[in-house]
């Protein structure tokens, strides 16, 4: 049972498998089950308790950590003195004439309330949001949850934007971009919540987290938000490493040591 944990065995199944007689599978599953060793899914019906030792001997389900969720922050090189309206502002030493041009060849939209321009950009099947505020702000969000974006993905999308964006915003600059949102996700096809539809937690005032069965992916995601502005150069760095798929095979490093995680199996 704990070299197919994904699965679910009754005495039935168990005794034509092992060749043994079903009743006395009953009898071996129940001490088992009072042991904690097996859990009862349904009446007769078992599976293995799936802890660190099963994850790594068995390479059980293991999908990409994915990203979504991502709003980038980059300070515009022109300006634009009158919003929606009137000629644009001669160049100076800090404002460049012809901005609010470029904006309406690129078909940016002028909104009046919140006193910004914006537009919709489709890319690799995701949409992008622009939003050019009159702070000299330009904010860059991917919402992207139904279709996440591994970490080579996020790559192509900033040099995406590295030239559609050339001529405003200095986007090749990873220094000078900020990152202010992303969310880390997981989507387990085999995994299932009982009696919950979803578990959040936020521990602190910029990052929570939630388990949930996700309907438009058919998956249980388990995912983290983070609402911290940092460098895109730094923020690169991390993502990473999150993203990196662990080798279960090797020797498992945890905080308490250079040690086997098999050594503290009562830690989580």
């Amino acid at each position: 049972m704990r070299r197919n944990a994904q699965h679910e065995y009754n005495a039935h199944a168990l005794g034509r498998i092992l060749r043994l007689d079903a009743n006395k599978i009953k009898v071996y599953l129940n001490r088992l089950h009072n042991k904690g060793l097996i859990l009862r899914v349904d009446k007769g019906v078992f599976k293995a308790v799936c802890d660190i030792t099963v994850l790594r001997e068995n390479q059980l389900e293991h999908p990409p950590t994915l990203l979504h969720g991502i709003l980038l922050e980059c300070t515009i090189i022109r300006r634009v003195t009158k919003w929606g309206q009137g000629a644009p502002p001669k160049a100076s030493e800090n404002c460049y004439a012809g901005l609010e041009k470029w904006l309406e060849s690129h078909e940016f939209v002028y909104r009046s309330d919140n006193h910004s321009w914006f537009r919709y950009v489709w890319w690799s099947g995701r949409r992008l949001t622009f939003t050019i505020f009159n702070n000299d702000k330009l904010h860059v969000f991917l919402n992207s949850s139904r279709n996440p974006i591994c970490y080579e993905e996020f790559e192509l999308l900033l040099s995406f934007l590295d030239g559609y964006f050339e001529e405003i915003a200095p986007f090749k600059d990873r220094r000078v971009v900020k990152l202010k949102e992303v969310g880390v996700a997981k989507d387990f096809k085999e995994l299932r919540l009982e009696g919950v539809k979803s578990v959040s937690l936020r521990a602190f005032k910029n990052a929570w987290a939630r388990i949930y069965y996700k309907d438009d992916v058919q998956a249980t995601r388990v995912e983290f938000h983070l609402n911290q502005v940092m460098p895109l150069d730094e923020a690169l760095k991390s993502l990473s490493v999150l993203t990196t798929p662990v080798n279960y095979s090797g020797v498992v490093l945890n905080p308490l040591g250079n040690r086997r995680l098999d050594e503290y199996q009562d830690v989580t």
